[in-house]
């Protein structure tokens, strides 16, 4: 029999279903969505996923009052950049507004920043494993703060040695995402440029749709089997009625294109960046990890409800 884990802090379960009304029963006399398909449907009244804009409260209240978790990532991100300007890159200073962004997003840049220093080739290649690495370190330690302090925990320093138990997960996800990305790069070109474009863009969403919950299982159920960690992310992603999907869409979206337009002086070349860019990619470091924790507090409120077995479809 499996421990009982604890719920987020503040978690309200959904209230007990009511009596069942007309309006009920034509709802449920409708058609239902196909299980392989029920992630895209309409979450019911009663669903114990919490919505989109509270989990994105919880991780911006939880993020924002530990001090602790603050200054880790402000120092994280200046070492960061001190790091990769000794290494030879030469700017832009917008590359600092992702430093500590999810996978794919993080994956992506890491890969750019390896070309960018040592050129295409083995030696490039090589060095974006090398960042690989040592952002799945980062990424598993953070998750860990995250998770001690969505559990009550109090102090995020509490969660630094769960987090470097999930080193290994973090270190796969990135691997998986990085294949993504490399098969589509050599793939969707084929397609055309403009569905070459929109492919590539899904491909990133497909990534951290998948791959995004899969450190935060590894921190709460370290004794689960590697494999078997980043299946039951999967799974709880698939969940019918998560909208994990316009989540994942809504990151992606806003990270890529919006963090990094909004870049106050971030296209010019140079390591110095301004005050104005040092403030903006403190505030993008906090956004990021903000989401962070919304992903693992939805997480953590439905992982009861994650099936050990995949669910078999039955033919009609």
């Amino acid at each position: 029999m499996s421990k009982k884990r604890r719920k987020p802090s503040g978690y309200r379960p959904p209230p007990p279903k009511a009596s069942v009304t007309p309006a009920a029963e034509r709802v449920a006399a409708e058609p239902a969505v196909p299980r392989f398909l029920g992630w895209l449907s309409r979450p019911p009244g009663d669903t114990s996923w919490p919505t989109i804009p509270r989990a994105l409260a919880r991780g911006f209240v939880t993020v924002g009052s530990s001090p602790g978790l603050l200054l880790s990532s402000f120092l994280l991100l200046f070492l960061m950049w001190v790091a990769l300007v000794a290494l030879g890159l030469e700017g832009p200073p917008a590359r600092m507004v992702n430093l500590l962004a999810l996978p794919p997003v993080s994956t992506y840049f890491d890969a750019l920043n390896g070309v960018t220093i040592y050129g295409l080739g083995s030696v490039g290649f090589i060095a974006a494993s090398v960042f690989l690495v040592i952002r799945s370190v980062v990424l598993a330690l953070l998750a860990g703060m995250i998770v001690q302090l969505l559990e009550g925990g109090g102090n995020a320093a509490g969660g630094l040695v769960r987090g470097l138990r999930a080193i290994p997960v973090t270190i796969a996800v990135n691997l998986l995402t990085l294949a993504m990305m490399v098969t589509g790069s050599v793939v969707l070109p084929l397609l055309g440029a403009g569905l070459g474009f929109l492919a590539s863009v899904l491909t990133l969403v497909a990534a951290l749709f998948l791959f995004v919950f899969a450190p935060i299982v590894a921190v709460r159920e370290p004794e689960r089997p590697f494999y078997d960690i980043i299946r039951r992310g999967a799974r709880a992603a698939l969940l019918p009625g998560s909208r994990h999907l316009l989540m994942c869409l809504g990151y992606i979206f806003l990270t890529l294109p919006i963090l990094v337009a909004l870049a106050p002086g971030g296209a010019l070349l140079g390591v110095n960046p301004s005050l104005a860019m040092w403030t903006y990619a403190l505030v993008c470091t906090f956004v990021h990890l903000s989401f962070l924790a919304a992903f693992a507090y939805r997480l953590m409120a439905v992982e009861d409800e994650i099936p050990e077995q995949p669910v078999r479809v039955r033919r009609r």
